[in-house]
């Protein structure tokens, strides 16, 4: 009995010990997987901005065809690069709205490491540059944010910069998302990275819509739940039916592009 418990500690030491060791790896799956550049596009721009400290991170900017009604920074999720920024902000754009998506630090071209600093960072210099052309246009700025990119649009509409906040799929904490995956690891002792949407939900006083499918194995619905709830400003969470973690669609001819429209109400 002894020696069975002893293998069973040696092996959850051990297994302990990997999450430890590929930590960085499980929190940033996209990153240093190199650039597959912007797609080509004609309707999206690349820029490059520099964020606290100097390293720079690219932006893929699509404008809609008519004059834009607002402005919006749009976060990507993890695993998502350049590409994937460029393909969310031409689907934003068709609601009228001139896009600004971020690739986070550390993955594509945009200079690394990531970490909850880096990305921060980054968020406030791109919804700074974006907030300048709202201001230039004389329309709001909407943060958008999905999976991991919504920790970077919680940040900047908690800071004040946002008139409207738009999330898909986000974790309440990465603490509260790793410990849905992982519940019998002690992950508050072991976290490096503690991306808090929860903590500063008090601070977001702007609208806000959440959209979170009900079939999410990744993060949990209940976590979109309790982060609509904790918001200080008005907030509508929408249950995507059917829908899993990075599958619910934003398309303005989708199922929810109606409900999309009217909260942004433009």
């Amino acid at each position: 009995m002894i020696l069975v418990l002893s293998s069973f500690a040696a092996a959850y030491a051990g297994v302990i010990a990997l999450l430890v060791w590929k930590q960085d790896a499980l929190v940033f799956p996209g990153a240093g997987r190199g650039d597959r550049g912007h797609g080509g596009d004609p309707h999206v721009r690349v820029a490059h901005v520099v964020r606290e400290g100097g390293a720079a991170f690219r932006v893929a900017v699509a404008k809609p065809a008519q004059d834009p009604i607002a402005v919006a920074v749009y976060f990507c999720g993890n695993g998502e690069d350049l590409l994937s920024a460029a393909e969310g902000a031409l689907t934003m754009s068709d609601y009228g709205m001139e896009v600004h998506g971020v690739e986070h630090p550390g993955y594509g071209a945009s200079e690394g490491p990531p970490s909850v600093a880096a990305l921060m960072a980054a968020a406030d210099a791109a919804a700074a540059q974006a907030r300048r052309r709202a201001d230039e246009l004389g329309v709001p700025l909407v943060a958008i944010g999905t999976s991991l990119g919504s920790f970077c649009a919680v940040h900047v509409a908690a800071s004040g910069q946002a008139d409207k906040l738009i999330l898909r799929a986000p974790p309440a904490s990465m603490l509260d998302a790793a410990k849905a995956r992982f519940a019998w690891v002690p992950i508050g002792l072991l976290l490096r990275h503690p991306f808090d949407n929860l903590g500063k939900a008090s601070r977001v006083r702007c609208p806000a819509l959440v959209l979170h499918g009900d079939k999410d194995r990744i993060v949990p619905l209940h976590q979109g739940r309790s982060l609509a709830e904790a918001f200080a400003g008005t907030s509508r969470l929408i249950v995507a039916q059917g829908y899993q973690h990075n599958d619910v669609p934003f398309e303005k001819d989708g199922p929810f592009g109606a409900s999309i429209t009217e909260f942004l109400g433009l």
